[in-house]
């Protein structure tokens, strides 16, 4: 088991999401591997009849191999320099794979510790916001959104309404939270919906369940808006985790995830997310 990185070919956007797969794989004592995915350059062959065509697309065939040799090498030295600074107990590697980016994550997130992701890989557009969306619908595995800028408090949040989403991201990320020293829960009683009936969506329960498996946590209860009174129990509590539910689909132009998701990606020094499907 290992955490598992993928980048998104951008040095700020990788760097903060390998420092924080460098802490998180700390934290759980298991290595870390970064994944570079990138697309056999023969898909840019032109077809053509035309000879001057094919010669084209040759050329073109050439470029892309050249960049794509020194995407590699420059990823490949961001992370041996991050991982030099602060990495995993357990070993780093940096992997090279002629692949699709969603294929290779998919493919990593089957018996990974945890996958993780550039904080805006949630968002529509982004290069690797197939990767998440495969992983969590099709693949039906967590995600990890890195925060912008890692920070480490030995703290986790869970958004907790008692639904089978929030169940799931719970009970699917016990070894992820069993890295951290201390679990807070956040329950925005405005939003329960059917489920409130059920005494398991009592932020109790969750505590009780926790406190079973060895885990201290402590609750906290908002009400207004979700996203901001999650972000603003994770900013009074020094969270670095949040663990939570995710309810949106993708569609083309659009955010992958709904108004909470997405306005904790928007927020100021958001810390990292872990969403289930």
């Amino acid at each position: 088991m290992t955490v598992v990185c993928m980048i998104a070919n951008t040095q700020d956007e990788d760097r903060a999401a390998v420092t924080y797969a460098a802490s998180l794989a700390r934290r759980m004592d298991t290595s870390l591997e970064e994944i570079c995915a990138l697309p056999d350059a023969s898909s840019a062959l032109i077809y053509a009849t035309s000879p001057y065509m094919i010669g084209v697309g040759g050329a073109a065939i050439e470029g892309v191999e050249a960049a794509q040799t020194k995407l590699k090498a420059d990823c490949g030295a961001m992370f041996n320099a991050v991982c030099e600074l602060a990495g995993p107990s357990g070993g780093a590697a940096f992997t090279e794979q002629v692949e699709l980016p969603a294929r290779a994550a998919v493919r990593a997130a089957t018996l990974s510790s945890a996958i993780v992701f550039p904080h805006l890989a949630g968002c529509g557009g982004h290069t690797l916001s197939e990767a998440v969306e495969r992983v969590m619908m099709d693949a039906a595995l967590p995600v990890v959104l890195a925060p912008a800028e890692p920070i480490e408090t030995g703290a986790a949040l869970i958004a907790w309404d008692g639904s089978p989403q929030a169940a799931r991201a719970v009970r699917t990320n016990a070894d992820v939270l069993k890295a951290f020293s201390h679990i807070h829960i956040a329950q925005n009683g405005d939003d329960l919906g059917p489920q409130d009936a059920n005494p398991a969506a009592q932020p109790e329960a969750l505590a009780d369940w926790l406190q079973a498996r060895g885990l201290d946590s402590t609750i906290h209860r908002f009400s207004g808006s979700i996203s901001k009174g999650l972000h603003d129990v994770a900013a009074r509590t020094s969270a670095e985790l949040v663990v939570a539910g995710a309810y949106g689909s993708s569609r083309a132009g659009e955010m992958l995830f709904g108004g909470a998701t997405r306005g904790l990606l928007r927020a100021e020094n958001a810390p990292a997310l872990l969403l289930t499907h």
